[in-house]
Parts: structure tokens; C-alpha cells; sequence
């Protein structure tokens, strides 16, 4: 008597072209992500010019990036921001949190959602 195998679900892959990034419906980003033996990785390539890799974690694809001049502190200074997303492959909504790092007074951090749409 043959036991069925358990069907694998297919790892959420996330590849092409997205807009609404950052909240910016200008603001696109092309990713390509594969999944092997080791896991899943990717990267995320901005028309703003930055680029990062991403990994995936519990179905939920994760990167960063380091603007700088991300934050305007309340003395009126430029400050680098720590960026950091996590994006949801199925729904394409996202959480784009921003830190300052203690860059700023105080430190600065905040959480915004977004919602891509693949173009």
C-alpha cells in the first residue's frame, strides 16, 4: 500500500514590477525573488535608485535600506533613516518602518502601511 506524499506549497514568490511603494504611486520597485534548498531570497531595485536584498521569513519578505537625509529632526537637521519593510507576498500590503537610529534628539521612529499594485 503507496502513502500519498503531502503537497508542498509553493513558496510565495514575489517577481516583477510593483507601484505605490513608500505610498508613492511614482515610486516603483522591480523584484525578483527565487526559492531553493536554503530558502528564498530576492532583491527589491527602486526607480529612486536604491537597491537591497531581501529574505523571506515566515512568508513575509523583509529588507532595508539607508537613506540618507531619510529624517528631518525637529532642529531642522537631515538625519540618515534607517528603512526597513516587510511585505506580504499574497495581499502585496506592507509595513515600511523608519528609524533615525538616535540621530535625531529623542530619536525618531515611525510605521506606515502600503499597498503595492503590480504594473
Amino acid at each position: 500500500m503507496a502513502c500519498a506524499v503531502p503537497a508542498q506549497a509553493e513558496p510565495p514568490l514575489l517577481n516583477g514590477s510593483f507601484s505605490g511603494a513608500e505610498g508613492d504611486p511614482e515610486n516603483v520597485w522591480n523584484i525578483a525573488s527565487t526559492c531553493g534548498l536554503a530558502g528564498c531570497a530576492g532583491t527589491v531595485a527602486s526607480n529612486q535608485g536604491w537597491t537591497s536584498p531581501m529574505t523571506l521569513t515566515n512568508g513575509i519578505w523583509y529588507f532595508s535600506v539607508t537613506k540618507p537625509d531619510g529624517f528631518i529632526c525637529a532642529d531642522g537637521s537631515y538625519q540618515p533613516a534607517i528603512i526597513s519593510m516587510e511585505l506580504d507576498p499574497a495581499s502585496l500590503r506592507g509595513i515600511l518602518s523608519a528609524d533615525s537610529n538616535g540621530a535625531c534628539p529623542g530619536g525618531i521612529t515611525s510605521a506606515t502601511p502600503f499597498q503595492l499594485k503590480q504594473v
